[in-house]
C-alpha cells in the first residue's frame, strides 16, 4: 500500500519535470494521469475477479511485475502517446492489481472485529509511501534526471512489491465455489448483480466519484500550485510529502472511529479536516506565509486516504460475501472515473483561469457533495440498507 499510493503521488513531481523537459500545456500533461487513474479504476473489477479466484499473492505479484515494467518504460518518454501508454495505461494496470482491491479483501475476510482499526492500520502504509517517495522522487529527478529516477521506481517495486508478495505473504484461499455451487445464492449474500441493482451501491459510487474527483485535482496539481508560487520543487515536494507524515495518522485515527461512530459521522468528519487543508492551499498565493503549506500538510494529510478508508470499511460491512472481490471492483471503478475528470479538470482551469484557486475550490465543491451523498444513504428503506452503521 506505501509504494502504491507512494508511486501514484510522485507523478506531482515528475508532471513538473515533463512540462520543464516538452513545454507541452498543463492541460495535456495531466491528461496522462487522467487516463492512468481512469485504467486503474477500470482494471479494478479484474482485480477483484482474480483476487476471487487466484487469491490475494498472485494478484498482487502479477500487479508489481506490470507496475515495474510500466514505471521503467516511463523512462523512455519521448512524445505524448509514448506518455499515455506507459505511465496512462501500462503502470496504470499495475497499480489497479497491486492497490487497495486485492488488500481490502484480505482484511475484509480476516478480520470480523475491529476491521475498521485493521484497515487503518494497513492504510497508513500509504501515507508512510506519500512522505517517503514524494521527496526521494524528487531528489532522484534533481540527480540523475527524470528517466533515470523512473527506471530507479521500477527496480524498487521489484524489491519492495514483487519480492515481498511473493516470498513473505503467506497463501491465501481463494472465496471461489464450483460452477455448479455458484448457481446456488447464499442466504444473506449480495451476488454481484443485486449489489450493482441496489441504490445503496450507487450512492456510495457517486460519493467517491465526486470525492475522487475533487482529491486528483489536488493532490495531482499540489506541487505545481507551490511552484507557481515561488517555492522550489524540492522545498515543495518535501513540504507536501509531510500529508503522507500526518496521513499515517490520519488513517489509523479515522480507521479506529469506523469501529465506534457512525460511518457517517466519521466520514463528514474526514472531508471537514481536509476542507480546512484546501482553503489554506487557497489561501497560499506567495512565499510569505509558508505556514500556510505547512497548515495545508497536516490537515489535507489527516484526511488523505481516510475518505477510501471510509468508504471502504462501508462496502465490506455490507457487501462482505464470496462475490466482495468483484462487488468491490467495481465499486472502485468511481476511482478512476471521478479521478480521471478531476485531474483533467484541474490542468484545464488552471489554463483558463490562469492560476489554481478556481480548481480547488471546484474541489472544496466536490467534497461537500460527496458527504451529502454519504449521508443520503440513511434515508433508505430495508433490511439491508440498515445494514450500514
Amino acid at each position: 500500500m506505501g509504494f502504491n499510493r507512494g508511486i501514484r503521488g510522485t507523478y506531482a513531481v515528475f508532471y513538473v519535470a515533463f512540462l520543464q523537459a516538452f513545454g507541452w500545456s498543463r492541460g495535456v500533461t495531466a491528461t496522462a494521469l487522467s487516463i492512468s487513474v481512469l485504467a486503474e479504476g477500470f482494471s479494478m473489477p479484474l482485480a477483484g475477479s482474480l483476487v476471487d479466484r487466484w487469491g490475494s499473492r498472485k494478484t498482487l505479484v502479477l500487479g508489481g511485475l506490470l507496475l515495474a515494467a510500466g514505471l521503467a518504460f516511463s523512462g523512455t518518454v519521448s512524445s505524448l502517446w509514448q506518455l499515455y501508454l506507459w505511465v496512462g495505461v501500462v503502470t496504470a494496470l499495475g497499480l489497479g492489481l497491486m492497490g487497495m482491491v486485492p488488500h481490502v479483501a484480505i482484511i475484509a475476510r480476516q478480520f470480523s472485529k475491529r476491521r475498521g482499526l485493521a484497515m487503518g492500520l494497513a492504510w497508513s502504509g500509504g501515507g508512510l509511501g506519500i512522505a517517503a517517495l514524494l521527496p526521494v522522487a524528487q531528489l532522484l529527478v534533481d540527480i540523475w534526471g527524470w528517466r533515470l529516477a523512473y527506471a530507479g521506481m521500477g527496480a524498487l517495486c521489484l524489491v519492495l512489491v514483487v519480492l515481498p508478495s511473493g516470498v513473505l505473504m503467506p497463501r491465501d484461499k481463494p472465496a471461489t465455489r464450483k460452477r455448479a455451487e455458484r448457481r446456488v445464492p447464499v442466504e444473506g449474500e449480495w451476488t454481484v448483480w443485486e449489489a450493482l441493482a441496489s441504490t445503496m451501491f450507487w450512492l456510495l459510487f457517486v460519493s467517491r466519484v465526486v470525492a475522487s474527483m475533487g482529491n486528483q485535482i489536488i493532490t495531482n496539481h499540489q506541487v505545481a500550485h507551490a511552484v507557481d508560487i515561488g517555492y522550489t520543487p524540492f522545498f515543495a515536494a518535501s513540504v507536501l510529502g509531510l500529508m503522507g507524515v500526518f496521513s499515517i495518522f490520519g488513517r489509523v485515527l479515522f480507521g479506529y472511529l469506523t469501529d465506534v461512530l457512525s460511518h457517517q459521522m466519521v466520514y463528514t468528519l474526514v472531508q471537514a479536516v481536509s476542507s480546512v487543508g484546501i482553503l489554506a492551499l487557497v489561501a497560499a498565493d506567495s512565499t510569505a506565509y509558508p505556514v500556510l503549506l505547512y497548515t495545508y500538510a497536516a490537515c489535507y494529510g489527516l484526511g488523505q486516504g481516510s475518505r477510501a478508508l471510509v468508504l471502504s470499511a462501508i462496502s465490506a460491512d455490507v457487501f462482505l460475501g464470496r462475490d466482495f472481490g468483484a462487488i468491490y471492483g467495481y465499486f472502485t471503478m468511481s476511482i478512476g472515473i471521478g479521478g480521471a475528470v478531476g485531474i483533467w479538470l484541474g490542468g484545464f482551469l488552471h489554463d483558463v483561469f490562469g492560476n489554481y484557486t478556481v480548481p480547488f475550490m471546484v474541489a472544496f465543491a466536490n467534497f461537500m457533495v460527496s458527504i451529502l451523498m454519504v449521508w443520503g444513504i440513511r434515508f433508505l428503506k430495508g433490511t439491508r440498507a440498515q445494514a450500514f452503521k
